[in-house]
């Protein structure tokens, strides 16, 4: 009965993450840092809205045209991302994925799917947050639905001040199906 009662529990806080986070995760990307920062400084006091904000901020690092406010805003966002990372050897999986591969991140958007392209509103992206977990060391793990992958991918944060930050963010732009053609 106890097993039973830790069961139900967690299944309703899942729910109760996904439907409260879903609900915030409708906002209009950001139009500049200015605007970045106040939605960071508000939304990452949760790990849930630091990795929505991560996804933000790949979506427009992913197009060419807002590369730049995207760039700063994954700087921001991640924990010791260093100013030069689309030259450090470190990132550069990540570099190439964001930029080549952007469906992986529109995955993670209600209504996306491999028989769609993973077409996406990006102003208007819905994510599912399945599981929200705190790791043994103080960080924190969010796990998100994405309709490309199987199981919920895992995203790590820690809390740096007043926020949290994204410091291994690789579930997030690694292996989904492909698009069907």
């Amino acid at each position: 009965m106890r097993k039973m009662t830790r069961l139900f529990a967690g299944i309703g806080m899942a729910l109760c993450i996904s439907c409260a986070f879903a609900g915030s995760a409708m906002a209009k990307l950001p139009a500049d840092m200015a605007e970045f920062e106040a939605r960071y400084a508000e939304e990452a006091k949760t790990p849930e809205g630091a990795a929505k904000l991560w996804l933000e901020a790949a979506f427009l690092y992913s197009d060419p045209s807002t590369r730049d406010l995207g760039r700063k805003m994954l700087i921001a966002v991640m924990k010791d991302l260093p100013q030069d990372f689309e030259r450090n050897a470190a990132h550069s999986t990540m570099v190439d994925r964001l930029k080549n591969e952007p469906q992986t991140q529109r995955s993670f958007c209600a209504g996306s799917s491999p028989e769609n392209g993973y077409k996406a509103d990006l102003n208007n992206c819905e994510i599912t947050v399945t599981r929200s977990v705190e790791t043994y060391q103080g960080g924190w793990n969010v796990f998100l639905q994405s309709s490309g992958a199987d199981s919920p991918r895992q995203v790590s944060l820690m809390k740096v001040g007043d926020v949290w930050k994204v410091y291994q963010p690789a579930g997030l732009y690694m292996g989904i199906k492909p698009p069907k053609k």
